[in-house]
Protein backbone atom coordinates (compact mmCIF):
# COMPACT_ATOMS: atom_id res chain seq x y z
CA UNK A 1 0.00 0.00 0.00
CA UNK A 2 1.19 3.31 -1.00
CA UNK A 3 1.35 6.67 1.30
CA UNK A 4 -1.79 8.52 -0.32
CA UNK A 5 -3.64 5.24 -0.01
CA UNK A 6 -3.34 4.82 3.35
CA UNK A 7 -3.87 8.48 4.35
CA UNK A 8 -6.69 8.18 2.10
CA UNK A 9 -8.06 5.34 3.47
CA UNK A 10 -8.00 7.10 6.85
CA UNK A 11 -9.78 10.49 5.24
CA UNK A 12 -12.52 7.79 3.91
CA UNK A 13 -12.78 5.81 7.42
CA UNK A 14 -13.05 9.50 9.19
CA UNK A 15 -16.33 10.38 7.16
CA UNK A 16 -17.71 6.94 8.12
CA UNK A 17 -17.11 7.44 11.74
CA UNK A 18 -17.81 11.25 11.88
CA UNK A 19 -21.36 10.19 10.00
CA UNK A 20 -22.36 7.70 13.03
CA UNK A 21 -21.11 10.70 15.48
CA UNK A 22 -23.16 13.05 13.72
CA UNK A 23 -26.04 10.37 13.31
CA UNK A 24 -26.39 9.56 17.08
CA UNK A 25 -26.08 13.76 18.76
CA UNK A 26 -29.06 14.19 16.18
CA UNK A 27 -30.99 11.41 18.03
CA UNK A 28 -29.84 12.57 21.30
CA UNK A 29 -30.29 16.54 20.73
CA UNK A 30 -33.41 16.34 18.47
CA UNK A 31 -35.08 13.69 21.56
CA UNK A 32 -34.35 16.59 24.04
CA UNK A 33 -35.94 19.46 21.52
CA UNK A 34 -32.77 21.08 21.45
CA UNK A 35 -32.18 20.81 17.69
CA UNK A 36 -34.20 19.68 14.13
CA UNK A 37 -33.07 17.24 11.58
CA UNK A 38 -32.16 19.84 8.78
CA UNK A 39 -32.44 17.12 5.77
CA UNK A 40 -35.74 17.44 4.47
CA UNK A 41 -35.21 14.03 3.36
CA UNK A 42 -34.09 12.22 6.33
CA UNK A 43 -36.38 14.12 8.58
CA UNK A 44 -39.53 12.26 7.66
CA UNK A 45 -37.03 9.07 8.37
CA UNK A 46 -36.46 10.47 11.91
CA UNK A 47 -40.18 11.31 12.59
CA UNK A 48 -40.90 7.70 11.28
CA UNK A 49 -38.46 5.77 13.03
CA UNK A 50 -35.14 6.64 14.71
CA UNK A 51 -33.51 3.11 13.81
CA UNK A 52 -34.44 3.71 10.43
CA UNK A 53 -32.75 7.41 10.43
CA UNK A 54 -29.52 5.78 11.52
CA UNK A 55 -29.43 2.96 8.97
CA UNK A 56 -30.35 4.90 6.13
CA UNK A 57 -28.38 7.81 7.19
CA UNK A 58 -25.30 5.59 7.69
CA UNK A 59 -26.20 3.56 4.18
CA UNK A 60 -26.32 6.59 2.30
CA UNK A 61 -22.87 7.81 3.30
CA UNK A 62 -21.19 4.67 3.36
CA UNK A 63 -22.25 4.27 0.08
CA UNK A 64 -21.37 7.18 -1.14
CA UNK A 65 -17.99 6.65 0.17
CA UNK A 66 -17.57 3.42 -1.23
CA UNK A 67 -18.31 4.59 -4.39
CA UNK A 68 -15.35 7.60 -4.15
CA UNK A 69 -12.88 4.54 -2.65
CA UNK A 70 -13.24 2.40 -5.17
CA UNK A 71 -12.63 5.00 -7.97
CA UNK A 72 -9.82 6.78 -5.77
CA UNK A 73 -7.04 6.05 -8.20
CA UNK A 74 -9.46 9.39 -9.97
CA UNK A 75 -8.12 12.41 -9.14
CA UNK A 76 -11.95 13.66 -9.18
CA UNK A 77 -12.75 10.97 -6.74
CA UNK A 78 -9.85 11.78 -4.86
CA UNK A 79 -10.49 14.86 -4.66
CA UNK A 80 -14.36 14.09 -3.49
CA UNK A 81 -13.50 12.30 -0.55
CA UNK A 82 -11.02 15.26 0.33
CA UNK A 83 -13.37 17.51 0.00
CA UNK A 84 -16.08 15.55 1.93
CA UNK A 85 -13.30 15.10 4.88
CA UNK A 86 -13.41 18.82 5.02
CA UNK A 87 -16.51 19.73 5.52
Amino acid sequence: MDGSRGWLGGVAAAIVVLNLLDAVFTLVYTRLGLAEEANPLLQHVLADSPLRFVVVKLGLVSMGVALLWRQRHRRTAAAGLLATGAM
